[in-house]
């Protein structure tokens, strides 16, 4: 084999490892990310993923219109806002965006329910602020531990000590919580791929 040869010979080996590396080095990239450098993907929800879902044993409840929640909240999708002893600024305005919520689901939206759970009776204000909101579930003045309980998540505070947003499913399963200072949009988002992938509620 002269030099002229040698010199094709190798030139081909060179690009057939060149492209074998081309193949490979998504699946090399991926198991180092994984497995040694420890990188893992992002979830697409903006809200937390409850891991593992929590099954909630809830007590009876009753809302300020007597209405009874005796087995959790019912066969609906349901946003629950502790209000803690007070709804603040940031509470109202979380109450705002449920509101929101709801109305953009379009036809969805009987699908979705509001829950406002308080620690103190409402006042008159509060009382007068909740006439905007016909639609929502208000447990006034709960302070049942066991209620608390079930809400209360590894490194998450006290439930109550912020209006957190908590997403429970019509099988009572408490699934995600959003931070107090929502983004509506990315909420909006979440519900949405939630009850079109959904075949309950």
């Amino acid at each position: 084999m002269n030099e002229e040869s040698e010199k094709s010979l190798l030139w081909h080996r060179l690009k057939l490892l060149a492209l074998i590396v081309v193949f490979l080095s998504p699946f090399i990239g991926g198991w180092l990310a994984l497995y040694v450098f420890d990188v893992k993907p992002t979830s697409g929800n903006y809200g937390t993923l409850v891991t593992p879902v929590k099954r909630l044993e809830l007590p009876a409840l009753m809302t300020r219109s007597g209405e009874v929640f005796a087995n959790g909240f019912g066969r609906r999708w349901t946003l629950v806002l502790f209000a803690g002893e007070r709804c603040a600024e940031q509470c109202r305005s979380n109450l705002f965006y449920m509101r929101q919520l709801r109305t953009l689901l379009g036809r969805d939206t009987p699908r979705l329910q509001n829950v406002l759970v308080t620690a103190r009776p409402l006042d008159q204000e509060m009382t007068e602020y909740l006439r905007e909101f016909p639609d929502l579930k208000v447990l006034e003045s709960n302070l049942d531990p066991e209620l608390y309980r079930q809400f209360r998540l590894p490194e998450q505070g006290e439930v109550g000590s912020s209006p957190k947003l908590y997403l429970v499913d019509p099988d009572q399963n408490l699934m995600m919580h959003y931070p107090a200072g929502i983004d509506q949009d990315r909420v909006l988002e979440d519900i949405k791929k939630l009850l079109k992938v959904s075949q309950i509620g």
